[in-house]
C-alpha cells in the first residue's frame, strides 16, 4: 500500500452524499472545544510516538497513522489540525526512525473534495524534504477507506492509531467498532456528536447507529449522554477479551456538546490517555468543563475546613481506601490495574497510600504503580495491614 521515497496522491472519487449534522468547523477559526480536542490529540501523540520510536528494543518494525476525517488541514486563520500535528510531533525522531529502520506510513482521508486539494497542497512543503516515512491522501467515503485500510492495520508487526473525527454519529457503529477492538497494537480516539444524539433522539438513525433508544436517551441528562454512549460501546466487547475505554467530553461555547472515547487493548494506553486527559482537566480528568455539576470552586467543608473535592475524586478515594482494609487489594498490581480502570492515574494512587500510611492502617513500603508491574516476571509487593 505504501511506498517510501514518494508521496502517493490518490484521488478516487465516491457518490455517497455525507449527513453533515454540524458546521464546517474549518470555515472559521477553531472555537476553545475544538483546541482542547487537538490538544489532547497532540499530547497523546506526543505520549504513543516514543512507545514505538524511542525504545532500544524494536518490537513492531511498522507504525501507521490513519486520520480518517482530516480536514483541510488547518482552519482559515492558520491554526493546525491533525495532519499538520502528526507530520510535525514525527519531526524529532527522524533519527530513531533511519537507524533503526521503522517504517512510517501516514493515511489522511478527506471526502470533501475541496477540503482534500486543499490537504494535499498543504502538506506538500511538509514532505519536500523527503521526510522518512510516506504519506496516502484518498478521497473516498469513510467506509471504502477504512475498508482499504484494514488490511494494513491487521499486519502483526504494525503498530497502529487511528483518528475518527466524524461528522455526526454515524461511522462509527457496531461493524466497525468490533473490527477495531480486533486489531493488535492498536489505540484509537474517535468523537462523537452527543448533541446530537439527544436532540435527535426519536430518529430510527441513533438507535440504528449507536443502539441507544429513545427513553434511554431522553431519561439521561444532557451532560452525562456521552457516558450512555460509552457504556453502549462498552456492551460490544465480547466477554473474554480485555480492552480498555475511556469518555472525554467537550462542551463548546454554543452549548453543543461533543464526546471522544478512547480505546486500547493494552492498560499502557490507557495510562497515557488519561495523563493527558487530567492536563486538560485536573479536577475530574473527562470534561473541558464541569461535567459533574459540583461546583467547587475554592470551596472548603464546613467542618473539617479542607478544600473540597470533586465527587469523582472522593468515590475513588473512599473506594480504594475501602478494598486495600478489605483486602479486596492486594498487592501494588491491583492497586495499579484499579486506578488505571477507574480513570486515574498512578498519582492519585500514591497519594491515597501516603494517607494511610500517615494513618497508620498500613505499613509504609516501596510500590511499583507503573505499567512495568502487570509483566508476568514483574516483584509484586504486597500491602500489609497494621
Amino acid at each position: 500500500m505504501f511506498h517510501r521515497d514518494y508521496i502517493n496522491f490518490k484521488e478516487s472519487i465516491t457518490t455517497f452524499k455525507i449527513s453533515d449534522m454540524a458546521r464546517d468547523l474549518h470555515k472559521k477559526g477553531f472555537d476553545e472545544s475544538t483546541q482542547a480536542k487537538l490538544a489532547i490529540f497532540r499530547d497523546y501523540l506526543k505520549e504513543w510516538l516514543p512507545v514505538f520510536l524511542s525504545k532500544k528494543e524494536i518490537l513492531w518494525d511498522t507504525v501507521n497513522i490513519f486520520d480518517f476525517f482530516a480536514g483541510p488541514g488547518e482552519d482559515n486563520q492558520g491554526n493546525e489540525g491533525t495532519p499538520l500535528i502528526i507530520t510535525q510531533e514525527i519531526n524529532p525522531y527522524f533519527d530513531q526512525i533511519i537507524s533503526k529502520k521503522i517504517d512510517i506510513n501516514l493515511y489522511f482521508n478527506e471526502y470533501d473534495k475541496k477540503k482534500f486539494n486543499v490537504l494535499k497542497e498543504r502538506l506538500i512543503p511538509e514532505t519536500r524534504d523527503l521526510a522518512p516515512y510516506s504519506i496516502e491522501i484518498d478521497n473516498l467515503d469513510f467506509k471504502e477507506a477504512f475498508n482499504k485500510c484494514y488490511p494494513i492495520m491487521k499486519n502483526k508487526r504494525a503498530a497502529n492509531l487511528l483518528f475518527l473525527d466524524q461528522y455526526g454519529i454515524k461511522h462509527i457503529n457496531e461493524e466497525i467498532f468490533k473490527k477495531i477492538i480486533q486489531l493488535k497494537a492498536t489505540d484509537f480516539l474517535f468523537f462523537i456528536s452527543s448533541s446530537t444524539i439527544k436532540r435527535f433522539s426519536d430518529h430510527p438513525e441513533i438507535a440504528k447507529y449507536i443502539g441507544l433508544d429513545k427513553e434511554s436517551i431522553e431519561s439521561t441528562p444532557y451532560y452525562k449522554i456521552h457516558k450512555k454512549v460509552l457504556e453502549y460501546y462498552k456492551t460490544l466487547i465480547p466477554a473474554n477479551m480485555t480492552y480498555h475505554l475511556a469518555p472525554f467530553s467537550l462542551l463548546k461555547s454554543s452549548g453543543g456538546l461533543y464526546g471522544l472515547i478512547f480505546g486500547s487493548g493494552h492498560i499502557l494506553g490507557m495510562e497515557k490517555f488519561l495523563t493527558t486527559c487530567w492536563k486538560v482537566d485536573p479536577e475530574r480528568g473527562e470534561a473541558n468543563f464541569d461535567i459533574d455539576d459540583d461546583r467547587i470552586d475554592n470551596q472548603y467543608d464546613l467542618f473539617t475546613g479542607a478544600l473540597k473535592k470533586p465527587k469523582k475524586i472522593e468515590g475513588f478515594e473512599r473506594e480504594l481506601e475501602n478494598n486495600i482494609l478489605n483486602c479486596k487489594i492486594k498487592n501494588d498490581r491491583d492497586l495499579y490495574i484499579f486506578s488505571i480502570t477507574n480513570g486515574f492515574t498512578p498519582s492519585h494512587t500514591r497519594k491515597i497510600l501516603t494517607s494511610l500510611v500517615g494513618k497508620k492502617k498500613i505499613k509504609k513500603n516501596i510500590f511499583d504503580l507503573s505499567h512495568r508491574i502487570i509483566k508476568k516476571e514483574a516483584k509484586v509487593t504486597p500491602i500489609e495491614l497494621i
